[in-house]
């Protein structure tokens, strides 16, 4: 599907107002991304084992709404083959964008607070459980369905399979976790900025109570692939040495390897 063939469902053409739409590259969703100057739609296929499905998403983005800056959902709707989210566009730039990375201290540091401010929100208000009990089972059902892309892996993990690293995450699997709300996939294109502020954070469908670590290896990735290894570990001593766990970075990124 084409941005010229994107075609919406009646109930969304109503609601969404004419518009040239052009297809979002960047970001780390599952879902094909057009944007428009005001807003954002997402399309993606019914069927198989999706990280998230865009009912996920749009639940996720209605209940942080007014707790942390996120897209305004316009509209949802579900067809036989797809489903498609109607969101309004924030203004700025991913922290991935070259522009954005023309200033990587204020970036890191942005983006320390940011999730601070996040893995700040009260746990007992989140009624979504990303925890490990419910995530491993995840994992467990996309390997045995074959739902990984095990071409996708680190590099460090090239020639691994899926089973590898399952069977890697259950033997090494913490004792303990430091839950928070987290976003599920804190990586520099999930962030928007906007000047010298963080505008919001999108690609919100993993979102929910896990360790703390799950956004924070994410992150610390992100920001060694954009920025270098210096501003990965500028962002955990603006985030709080001592709240990091360093074998959990570790383990949380084994895990993002199956979703």
């Amino acid at each position: 599907m084409t941005a010229e063939r994107l075609s919406l469902p009646e109930p969304l053409r109503r609601v969404l107002p004419a518009a040239r739409w052009e297809p979002v590259t960047e970001g780390c969703s599952g879902a094909g991304v057009w944007r428009s100057q005001n807003y954002v739609v997402k399309v993606q296929g019914r069927g198989g084992l999706p990280v998230s499905t865009l009912l996920q998403e749009r639940e996720r983005l209605r209940w942080l709404r007014g707790r942390v800056p996120v897209p305004v959902v316009v509209g949802y709707e579900v067809t036989p083959t797809h489903e498609y989210l109607a969101l309004t566009r924030l203004p700025g730039i991913p922290m991935s964008h070259p522009d954005a990375t023309l200033h990587p201290e204020r970036l890191t540091d942005l983006l320390a607070r940011a999730l601070r401010e996040l893995h700040a929100l009260p746990v007992r208000e989140c009624p979504f459980n990303l925890s490990l009990p419910v995530t491993l089972r995840l994992a467990r059902e996309r390997v045995r369905a074959g739902a990984v892309d095990e071409a996708d892996f680190d590099a460090e993990r090239q020639g691994w399979r899926a089973a590898d690293v399952l069977a890697e995450l259950l033997r090494t699997r913490p004792e303990h976790e430091d839950i928070v709300v987290t976003h599920g996939d804190a990586c520099l294109p999930n962030v928007i900025l906007n000047g010298e502020y963080v505008e919001g954070f999108v690609d919100v469908g993993r979102a929910g109570l896990a360790d703390r670590h799950a956004d924070l290896a994410l992150a610390w990735r992100s920001l060694t692939r954009n920025l270098g290894p210096e501003y990965a570990e500028r962002f955990l001593d603006l985030y709080g040495r001592a709240l990091v766990d360093q074998g959990k970075l570790a383990y949380y990124q084994l895990l993002d390897e199956l979703f």
